[in-house]
């Protein structure tokens, strides 16, 4: 049945990639109750006891889950705990609350949480991102000792037994709650704050957990026991969203091709032995030992706008960039990988602002209107060519002469870096291909291009005509709509022609539901979102190519007819390719 209710979208900052629609758990607070009690001098002797008693136990407790959880957590997760555990020994700590003992005579579980309270209201107070995401750090440690103190089962041991899938809505999760989850029913998270770079965003990504987190007040908007669609490759919560967009973001439902021991090869080859190159989209220089343990076939999309959003003054040094870039390339151990350049609005800025940014000053655009701004990225990746396989690309490209001038400031950057003898290696250069002026002519561009990849979210809206973002007029937004199939087919075959690698990066190649029919109309080459990459490869190990273009011939055909239930059938009822033989 259609939800008639008004659509509200919640934008936050993706942390963890994925999507998922389900019932909302609310976690309104994970702070305990601090009784303001004071003491007596004769009682002072006792509560330090008390304290350090307690400190010790919460030691136990710290190591043995470090014990139990250290076969699942990354040596980062580890470490988070491990930072905990020295917070237990430090000197100044211990000192101060036992000071708050004797001299203001607080029980030790209010001189625990005052003290706690100082030190993450200081790191709070500096306007760091990083600090600021400590002190959450530091609240959880001191939620441990408070709830040790008090003889209270600490909140997270009610997430461990949870009775149905849901979706935890809160202001905060720390690392504990996160740890102890459970991890088979909680689907998705969604929180008031944090960053892309806190340890909430890196314990999400470890357990393959879909989060949103900075949404500010989503904890006010949600209600307890609410269905909402949580879409974290866009870092967006839905509230009653449609039937027909549910079902869209095909990416949510589970991908069973019968065996359910089935394991996907490092090597994702059909049946018939055409290998498919499966590779991953890369929010974070921090993410490529998921990369690795996923089995991506390297990077395909790295969105290095990410280092000027959540740079602290938006503009990040050309040093800072280019260990950013450093990393990334000899995190993917000789992988290959692609760094998409800046591919920013004049949204982004201050002083710069448009009616209607997507059709104004964006991408590529941008970058040629400022000129050293972009040539301090294109050093950057020029120096971290020579630690890898490295390749560069361009958005929002619309004309052969936004390639040229390129060519022509990365000429530039090569001769200011040779002139300070500082190597560099040969970088290709690519396009993405998400708008109608390549996508209609491609040929024209290949004259200029080591690469394509096709970025179908833009490009389905300006073919189609629809901002993706507008609920009134999203059910125009149609993945299925012929002129789309037929850019998408016109741009792999003449990408082929001419011996242009072509690949696909956008929604839709991390749409599962999709995958078999992308292979049926010729792509060889995928960059999905990170938790995908197995599921894409399953996929891609239990058919046969002949199978996908019979598929793709249908869906041809129902698309010219604008049959698109029919089309939904095919893609989201799987068993029918038995039929396709």
């Amino acid at each position: 049945m259609e939800n008639n209710s008004k659509k509200i979208i919640h934008k936050g900052i993706s942390a963890s990639s994925g999507k998922f629609y389900g019932k909302c758990l609310k976690i309104l607070s994970g702070e305990h109750l601090i009784l303001q009690i004071h003491i007596s001098e004769d009682e002072v002797h006792h509560e330090i006891e008390k304290f350090e008693n307690t400190i010790y136990l919460t030691k136990q407790e710290l190591e043995s889950t470090i014990q139990k959880f250290s076969k699942e957590l990354k040596k980062e997760l580890v470490e988070i705990l491990s930072s905990q555990i020295l917070m237990l020994e430090d000197p100044i700590f211990l000192q101060n609350v036992k000071e708050r003992i004797q001299k203001k005579l607080e029980n030790a579980p209010l001189a625990v949480h005052n003290t706690i309270e100082e030190i993450a209201e200081r790191l709070s107070s500096l306007g760091d991102g990083y600090l600021s995401e400590r002190a959450v750090d530091i609240r959880d440690i001191g939620e441990r000792i408070e709830a040790n103190l008090v003889g209270k089962r600490s909140d997270y041991t009610f997430l461990e037994n949870l009775k149905e899938e849901v979706i935890l809505v809160a202001h905060v999760l720390t690392p504990s709650q996160i740890i102890h989850l459970d991890k088979n029913k909680v689907k998705a998270i969604a929180t008031d704050t944090g960053g892309k770079t806190g340890h909430m965003a890196i314990l999400a990504k470890n357990y393959n957990i879909p989060a949103v987190v900075g949404l500010i007040d989503i904890t006010e908007k949600i209600s307890e026991d609410e269905y909402i669609f949580i879409d974290a490759d866009e870092g967006i919560i839905i509230q009653n969203p449609s039937l027909n967009e549910i079902k869209l973001f095909g990416a949510s439902s589970k991908t069973d091709f019968g065996d359910s021991k089935f394991k996907p090869k490092k090597i994702a080859e059909t049946r018939d032995g055409t290998r498919i190159l499966v590779k991953a989209n890369l929010e974070s220089e921090s993410d490529c030992d998921l990369a690795l343990k996923y089995g991506a076939d390297g990077i395909g999309l790295y969105r290095s706008e990410s280092l000027f959003l959540e740079h602290p003054s938006n503009n990040p040094t050309e040093d800072e960039q280019f260990h950013a870039y450093k990393k990334i390339v000899e995190g993917m151990k000789n992988k290959p990988v692609i760094i998409r350049t800046f591919d920013l609005g004049a949204d982004k800025f201050e002083n710069e602002k448009e009616e209607n940014p997507f059709l104004g000053k964006r991408g590529i655009r941008y970058c040629l209107q400022n000129k050293n701004w972009f040539k301090k990225q294109l050093r950057a990746i020029l120096r971290a060519s020579v630690y890898g396989e490295l390749s560069l690309m361009l958005p929002m490209v619309t004309s052969i002469q936004e390639i040229i001038e390129t060519k022509e400031l990365l000429k530039e950057s090569k001769d200011l870096l040779k002139s300070a003898n500082v190597p560099y290696k040969r970088v290709k250069i690519g396009i993405m291909v998400e708008t109608p002026a390549v996508a209609i002519s491609p040929d024209v561009f290949t004259k200029e291009c080591d690469f394509f990849s096709i970025g179908t979210n833009d490009l389905l809206q300006y073919t189609v005509a629809v901002d993706r973002n507008n609920s009134v007029i999203s059910d125009l937004y149609n993945p299925y709509h012929i002129s789309f199939f037929r850019l998408l087919v016109n741009t792999i075959q003449i990408a082929k022609k001419q011996n242009i690698p072509v690949g696909i990066c956008g929604e839709i190649a991390s749409d599962t539901n999709f995958t078999i029919l992308l292979i049926g109309l010729g792509l060889r080459e995928f960059s999905v979102s990170l938790p995908l990459v197995p599921k894409v490869k399953k996929i891609i190990q239990v058919i046969e190519i002949s199978q996908a273009k019979k598929l793709a011939k249908e869906i041809m055909k129902l698309s010219e007819e604008e049959k698109y239930l029919e089309i939904e059938s095919y893609l989201f009822n799987k068993h029918l390719l038995n039929n396709l033989v």
